[in-house]
């Protein structure tokens, strides 16, 4: 019995040393951590998501495709780092693999460059709000557009030719736009006109506020403005400032208001000025005898 028993005991001590207390605590104290860093990813993934739902959900109404691709962004990218640092609390060495890997990702992070650009530059305008769904720009290029939709890489405009325009969301993150209806939709629209230097200027003032009072479309929040703009080489110049509402439509009222103007100064006999040249011939000049 006791050789059989010295047998036995031989046989296990090699197992029995790979279970030693302080081998078990160690073990049981890293999964104990790995456990932990799963569950806190898990809060904190869920929290996270829950954060860009209600930021985006009034934003982007209607989209639900784009607001579960930006929680699936969230959920990957946390979920990435937390298994990494849960693979580093049992003990598993990953720096040969991030090494092998390394070239691998600059690699596509070069190739997604462009992608990834879009992609931050689009949540970045959902989150600041700063442009939204039906608002007027006015881009770089010098075109007024309206928003139809932000998209996740891109962004849907509708120009005044009533073209689908579709601009890169890291065009409209860094260049400088003008937001016509970013705080409000007031507008304010201008003209000139230029009258001769022969009319009695406190008429034509008189004729031209006469214009404003008589439009319907102008915003009671503020007076249209009248101003003595310059002396032109041939007229007087003035400038007519008018606040309208919506913004969209400022080329077809500028064009209103430039009729009614015309036919208020023609009513009112002040001549609108175009350009000419007075030749004076002194009448005591020398005849050119030259050959």
């Amino acid at each position: 019995m006791d050789s059989i028993y010295d047998r036995l005991t031989q046989l296990l001590q090699p197992v029995a040393a790979l279970f030693d207390v302080a081998s078990v605590e160690a073990m049981a104290l890293r999964l104990l951590g790995a456990a932990l860093v799963l569950l806190a990813a898990l809060w904190i993934s869920t929290t996270a998501q829950r954060y860009l739902v209600r930021r985006l959900h009034d934003h982007a109404e209607g989209q639900d495709e784009t607001i579960r691709l930006y929680r699936r962004v969230v959920q990957i990218f946390v979920w990435f780092v937390s298994v990494g640092i849960a693979l580093h609390t049992l003990g598993i060495d990953l720096t040969h693999l991030f090494t092998a890997g390394g070239l691998f990702a600059v690699g596509l992070a070069f190739a997604m460059k462009t992608l990834m650009e879009n992609l931050i530059s689009g949540l970045v305008l959902r989150l600041e709000r700063v442009i939204e769904h039906g608002d007027v720009l006015y881009t770089s290029d010098g075109e007024t557009v309206r928003v139809k939709k932000i998209g996740p890489r891109t962004t849907i405009v509708r120009t005044k030719a009533e073209a689908d325009r579709i601009i890169p969301n890291s065009m409209l993150v860094q260049h400088a736009v003008s937001n016509y209806t970013y705080r409000d939709s007031l507008n304010r629209m201008e003209t000139t006109v230029g009258v001769s230097y022969d009319s009695d200027l406190k008429k034509v003032r008189a004729t031209l506020e006469g214009v404003c009072d008589g439009l319907d479309w102008k915003s009671p929040q503020k007076q249209p403005l009248i101003q003595l703009f310059d002396f032109g080489d041939s007229s007087v110049v003035y400038r007519v400032l008018v606040w309208i509402e919506d913004p969209w439509i400022s080329g077809r009222l500028r064009s209103e208001l430039n009729e009614a103007i015309w036919w208020a100064l023609k009513d009112a006999d002040i001549v609108i000025a175009f350009p000419q040249l007075d030749v004076h011939i002194a009448p005591d000049a020398p005849a050119d005898t030259s050959p």
